[in-house]
């Protein structure tokens, strides 16, 4: 039986849903799934998933066409992702047709492109990264899945109170790591490599720059700063992080580098004396309902972590691993900043290392393999 994993995405790219679904694929591949990854044809980086992951494997990949619409604001998006759902229900309907068996596995990219799924009148299994709305177009999805796959406990209940769903129909797996790709690297030599002060002491955000993770507190946090510690933030340009804070600012402290090649993060994060987890009151999706990568690539880079103490992040972490600040308290990141600057941090460290160690993309790769087993029965 083969699974195709749909997803309405852009492979390979460097946001991190991207870089979800390559490291999954690779991972179910190797747990002995015989699976495609079918995504919309879209204008991509020349390198192979292969190549630009630096994965240990090729995946089978599926490019199905769609009209290319999604950069162009709601209705460019809307469009592509309608022409993508034609695409693959057509793509689909003729494997089923044709004799083929099959199961589907999704992937929450957009809030429609899955409505097509249940008339297919197949096995399909859905991933969702946040709690979906109650409505009729959801609960009518949900219902029909063989299985549900979500990536914190309080994602689970809102969806169980939500649609009305069995505990057992609904499987908790966190987001994931590869331990190997995050090893090895010196604090020093990652510094010689990047370029960076020597004798300097880096904070350091990973990440896209999106509204919703709350960046405004960088800001104040490198008001704060003292002038050896500068905060360098890798995922975008100083542009972006004014359009996205919607505000100037002039500290000369904070050094956006922009977008770096994926192979090149174990080295940012190596380089680092202190990393850092964002998270806001102001939004539910980073408050409660995030899994964040970063989070796990930190602690198998073995550096500092400074964390907003939200539920989502408190999922996976606690005192014994990470420093914890209020959410929206810039105060109280600087003096967790701080703390994490001038005070002995081996033990957290070695404590947020053996935690990690638990959640390998090939352990969820193995549990989501088991979970499609025991709901289908082959």
């Amino acid at each position: 039986m083969r699974i195709y994993y749909i997803a309405n995405a852009r492979i390979p790219s460097e946001k991190a849903h991207a870089i979800q679904i390559a490291k999954m694929s690779e991972a179910l591949l190797a747990a002995g799934a015989d699976l495609k990854l079918v995504v919309p044809r879209r204008k991509t980086p020349k390198k192979t998933p292969r190549e630009f992951y630096g994965l240990k494997s090729d995946i089978p990949l599926k490019r199905l066409p769609a009209i290319d619409s999604f950069n162009f604001g709601r209705l460019g998006f809307f469009i592509g992702s309608l022409s993508f759902m034609v695409s693959y229900f057509c793509y689909l309907f003729w494997k089923k047709i044709s004799g083929e068996e099959i199961v589907i596995y999704m992937v929450d990219m957009d809030n429609f492109s899955f409505l097509a799924m249940p008339f297919l009148n197949v096995s399909y299994f859905a991933e969702l990264h946040d709690v979906k709305k109650k409505n009729i177009f959801w609960n009518f999805f949900l219902k029909r899945a063989k299985g549900i796959i979500v990536i914190n406990q309080l994602i689970k209940e809102k969806i169980k109170k939500n649609f009305a769903l069995a505990d057992e129909k609904i499987l908790v797996l966190p987001n994931g790591i590869d331990l190997e790709f995050f090893a090895g690297f010196g604090k020093s030599a990652a510094r010689n490599r990047l370029n960076l002060p020597a004798d300097k002491r880096i904070a350091l955000y990973l990440g896209k720059f999106y509204q919703w993770k709350g960046l405004e507190i960088l800001v104040e946090l490198a008001s704060k700063l003292d002038k050896n510690t500068l905060l360098y933030l890798v995922g975008g340009d100083k542009k972006e992080l004014k359009r996205t804070i919607n505000q100037p600012f002039s500290q000369n402290n904070i050094i956006c580098v922009g977008q770096r090649d994926y192979k090149e993060i174990p080295e940012w994060l190596a380089a680092a004396d202190v990393l850092l987890v964002l998270g806001t009151k102001g939004n539910e999706y980073s408050y409660f309902h995030t899994s964040p990568m970063k989070l796990f690539e930190y602690l198998a880079s073995r550096r500092p972590i400074v964390a907003s103490a939200t539920p989502a992040v408190r999922q996976i972490v606690s005192e014994k691993e990470v420093w914890f600040y209020e959410p929206d308290n810039a105060e109280s990141l600087f003096q967790a900043v701080s703390e994490t600057l001038t005070k002995k941090t081996l033990e957290k460290i070695e404590n947020g290392f053996e935690k990690v160690k638990n959640f390998s993309w090939q352990k969820r790769a193995e549990n989501v393999s088991e979970f499609i087993r025991m709901n289908i029965n082959y």
